[in-house]
């Protein structure tokens, strides 16, 4: 990707450039409003364009071109099948054309460890914000062991998603770190982050960064020590929360939500099987959901999946198309070793595989890829780091 040096865009010329926007999208999160963040990185695009047609000289590339142009037409056709045109065009939006977006912004940004690192930075900060109003809420309701705390945004499993993301960062940049004042920094929002986790009392996150970190102990076994005594410490503060979650998986039959969530995938898959190739429609479930079951122990407006609703409403195709991209970069995750060679980069590319392993142990339990919060923006934001780190790799082992 041929850019401009830094040096040829002068103060008088750009104040405001692309990279800051992007620098500060992560603050937008802390709403956990979908609309707010889409218009940053909106912004974001569209100073980019502007400098894009202001220096001749920077290219501007669209990538992976053919897996989104599939994705992108068989959107238009799961909108055309959609009987709700509102609902159609907001998931088309926020779903599929906006992930299409934030890969292009992150295939063009002038990018390089720094600006990475302050975008990171910027996400902890934001997830400590939320974990930080997490524990105010906790003990403004006199610390209720059975409360469930979402922070500011309105879904705590969403939010949970979102504070495992920051974590997994969180912790692969504090093990990397040498400066002592940034790991003071890495250090206070690590415990916050961490609570904010532990108090949405979200089982699947919690399986899922289980998973994750068991794959990566595989491959380095130096990090099991830290990451024990962080899990063991908040495992004796709140003791009482996860014996609560843990004791509802072991009486699986009398938990009415577990019940509930069985209940709902049991359902969805006898929806798919009545149409498995074309589906639905954007959030349809709901339609559908009494053709094929009477009564519902726990009311669920979704099937608290992510693979399941995107079959149930994509079809298995649109699913393939939608799913190829982050499956892709889960792959490249395990590959980053044959072309990632500076040794600054790894806490990226660690992180990320954290990150992307865990996904796929989430998205079974709750639908991450949805309109609920920001969470289908952080997930595409993984995704396209993964394909952005990989090709500077690439571009630097060529040079």
């Amino acid at each position: 990707m041929k850019a401009l040096t830094l040096d040829k865009i002068h103060a008088d010329q750009i104040k405001l450039t692309p990279e800051l926007l992007l620098l500060l999208t992560p603050l937008t999160f802390v709403a956990g409003n979908w609309y707010i963040s889409a218009i940053s990185l909106l912004a974001v695009l569209a100073y980019m364009l502007l400098r894009y047609f202001r220096f001749s000289d920077h290219e501007f590339t669209i990538p992976n071109i053919i897996p989104w142009m599939l994705m992108l037409g068989w959107g238009l056709y799961v909108c055309y099948i959609t009987p709700d045109p509102v609902k159609a065009v907001k998931y088309y939006t926020g779903t599929i054309l906006l992930p299409f977006l934030i890969f292009i912004i992150f295939d063009n940004i002038r990018i390089d460890k720094k600006i990475l690192t302050h975008f990171i930075d910027a996400m902890l900060v934001s997830a400590a914000v939320l974990g930080m109003y997490s524990v105010y809420i906790f003990f403004l309701y006199n610390m209720r062991a059975g409360m469930r705390v979402p922070s500011f945004w309105n879904d705590f499993n969403m939010v949970a998603l979102y504070f495992m993301i920051a974590f997994m960062f969180n912790l692969t940049f504090l093990l990397k770190c040498k400066n002592n004042s940034k790991k003071i920094f890495y250090i206070i929002t690590l415990i916050f982050i961490l609570l904010g986790v532990y108090l949405t009392k979200t089982r699947g996150v919690w399986l899922a960064m289980i998973f994750s970190f068991a794959v990566f102990f595989i491959k380095r076994p130096k990090i099991i020590i830290p990451t024990l005594i962080l899990f063991g410490i908040l495992v004796l503060v709140f003791f009482n929360i996860i014996e609560d979650r843990v004791l509802s998986i072991i009486n699986f039959e009398q938990d009415k939500s577990s019940l509930g969530r069985l209940q709902a995938w049991t359902s969805t898959v006898m929806i798919i099987l009545k149409n498995p190739f074309l589906g639905y429609g954007f959030d349809t479930y709901y339609l559908h959901q009494f053709d094929v079951m009477a009564y519902y122990i726990v009311d669920v407006p979704h099937p608290h999946n992510a693979y399941l609703r995107t079959i149930q409403e994509m079809g298995l195709i649109g699913t393939v198309f939608y799913y190829y991209l982050i499956m892709k970069a889960l792959f490249y995750s395990f590959n980053f070793g044959n072309y990632v060679s500076d040794p600054e980069y790894v806490k990226f590319t660690d992180a990320l595989q954290l990150c992307l392993v865990a996904f796929l142990v989430a998205f079974n339990f709750e639908p991450y890829l949805s309109l609920f919060g920001v969470t289908t923006i952080a997930v595409w934001t993984i995704v396209a780091l993964t394909f952005r780190i990989r090709k500077e790799a690439r571009l630097i082992k060529a040079g």
